[in-house]
């Protein structure tokens, strides 16, 4: 009897599975049943459908996770932040898991997909400049440049990769050894690079961000640097009329090596990385079909986009110390001054913690101890510096030109820090003129503008939002694309502050938390 019991259940079970299998998502393959939890760079997402379909066919389920970009995920792969919490890493790099001396936490890895860094140029600017006949030099576009016929935006090589990768390029291009940068290279081709840089006039802590601003005001800028798949998808989905720059005498090129972690969480972790990795070759084909890489099998013909520009593969930095001196060298003397106006917000609500908490991240900030997990984001040499602190009236904005090495001017941003004191109301907007004001009706060339916008509270006094926009209305266009970067705090009015973000083509940072400095030291990628 037990026996015809049991056949029973097990036959209605069967039909109820049946019946629902249209609902129910599982692997159809055989696998070992063991989920495979994978931490990911933030720009590999658009694998997911893949990944999804590698899942079915393995038999065994896929997690992705994307904490941070590719340099953010190689620090904390090196403190063991994914030890016991992941089976593999897929990063668009892990060359600089070996610049950190962390490649004996990963195993063996496979090259995925390949992918240069690029410039996505506006298809009449590579006409004019004969860019879309013949793939220039990085001195050729550097003349571009001097010439005043070419600028351009890109990520801060400081946290993001496609950033990184670019500043690489042309420093080893232009030192021309055939061999890894050294930072005799580096103070070598200084003198050339300022001649680059000088064309950047937008920076970016996040791709994302760098690709809207250069989409939203095609006037904005001529190109951005990013990777040649990113540009590829915007020409082909229409949302940009660009052309796809490699330069011709080399880059650095990211080739997305998916390795298992010697500490996994799973006992499955290396069988399962491997078997993915393996599909993942077998379906380069769709790799180059859905993101647009470049495929790592030669026998996979190119997109005919890749076809136009032919590769010179630049060696990277072989030690930190040359990687840590050019991104240093990049904000303090390569690139554009950055042109930084804080509107601090000390109205009554300030008082107590909060206003120590502010006064105590704009000190870190200006001492250099500031620092994320990808290095230090302190105020950098030749940077323009305004403080405007408001209550219900607007202070006396004080401005310095900030040198590390100038106690004077470290000694009067301290001074001027210090006197915010918490009091009175707030006059959100009244303070935002007053900075826009700062800029005068022209903004100077070689600098990169923006006002970062702190407030716990509503505006409550003074101009309303309303009576902002007309006046954000009336300025000349290169002071409206000055971008309020804006740190939601407090019981800030968010769904005003996003409005304003958007009308200034800015951008608004989470410290509803109560993490200010940690909004502060994200907003500095973007300044």
């Amino acid at each position: 009897m037990m026996t015809k019991a049991k056949a029973l259940v097990a036959a209605l079970l069967a039909t109820v599975l049946v019946a629902c299998g249209s609902d129910i998502v599982t692997p159809s393959g055989k696998g070992s049943g063991e989920a495979l939890s994978i931490v990911a760079a933030t720009e590999l997402k658009d694998m997911e459908p893949l990944i999804q379909r590698a899942s079915k066919d393995l038999g065994f389920e896929i997690k992705m996770e994307y904490p941070d970009g590719t340099i953010a995920n190689s620090y904390a792969l090196k403190n063991g932040n994914f030890d016991g919490n992941y089976d593999a890493t897929w990063f668009a790099t892990n060359k600089y898991v070996e610049l950190l001396e962390a490649g004996d936490k990963l195993g063996a890895s496979t090259s995925i997909a390949n992918s240069p860094v690029a410039f996505g140029v506006h298809t009449k600017t590579a006409r004019e400049l004969g860019w879309d006949k013949k793939q220039p030099t990085w001195a050729e576009i550097t003349d571009a440049v001097k010439a005043k016929k070419f600028r351009f935006g890109m990520t801060d090589p400081g946290r993001s990769n496609s950033g990184f990768s670019a500043l690489v390029s042309v420093a080893t291009a232009n030192a021309d050894t055939g061999a890894a940068l050294t930072t005799a290279d580096v103070q070598k081709v200084s003198g050339t690079l300022v001649e680059f840089f000088a064309g950047q006039n937008l920076t970016s802590g996040s791709s994302g961000w760098l690709e809207d601003a250069f989409l939203s005001d095609p006037a904005r800028t001529e190109a951005i640097i990013t990777y040649e798949s990113v540009l590829i998808q915007l020409q082909k989905s229409g949302r940009a009329d660009i052309q796809v720059v490699v330069p011709a005498d080399g880059v650095v090129t990211a080739d997305y090596p998916l390795a298992a972690l010697r500490t996994p969480k799973s006992p499955k972790a290396a069988e399962n990385t491997d078997r993915l990795a393996k599909w993942l070759l077998e379906h380069n084909e769709e790799i180059v079909k859905d993101t647009l890489r470049r495929p790592v099998d030669p026998a996979v013909a190119l997109d005919a986009q890749h076809q136009k520009n032919t590769l010179i593969e630049l060696p990277f930095p072989a030690r930190q110390d040359v990687a840590d001196e050019l991104v240093l060298s990049y904000g303090d003397n390569l690139r554009a001054p950055a042109r930084t106006v804080f509107v601090l917000d000390k109205s009554g609500s300030m008082r107590g913690q909060r206003i120590q908490s502010l006064r105590s991240i704009l000190v870190e900030l200006v001492d250099g101890t500031a620092r994320t997990s990808t290095g230090p984001v302190g105020l950098r040499n030749r940077e323009e510096v305004t403080i405007i602190g408001f209550d219900g009236e607007v202070a006396r904005p004080f401005e310095t030109t900030f040198n590390k090495t100038d106690p004077v001017s470290k000694a009067q941003l301290q001074s001027s820090i210090s006197n915010l004191s918490a009091g009175g109301q707030t006059a959100v907007y009244d303070a935002l003129k007053v900075a826009y004001e700062q800029f005068g009706s022209n903004i100077p060339e070689g600098q990169i503008p923006s006002i970062v916008l702190m407030s716990d509270g509503a505006s409550n006094v003074g101009m309303t939002f309303d009576d902002f926009k007309k006046f954000h209305e009336k300025l000349s266009p290169e002071a409206r694309r000055i971008p309020v970067f804006i740190i939601l705090y407090g019981e800030s009015n968010n769904v005003e502050m996003k409005a304003l973000a958007d009308l200034t083509q800015g951008k608004t940072f989470d410290a509803t938390k109560g993490d200010l400095a940690g909004a502060f030291k994200e907003i500095r990628g973007y300044q």
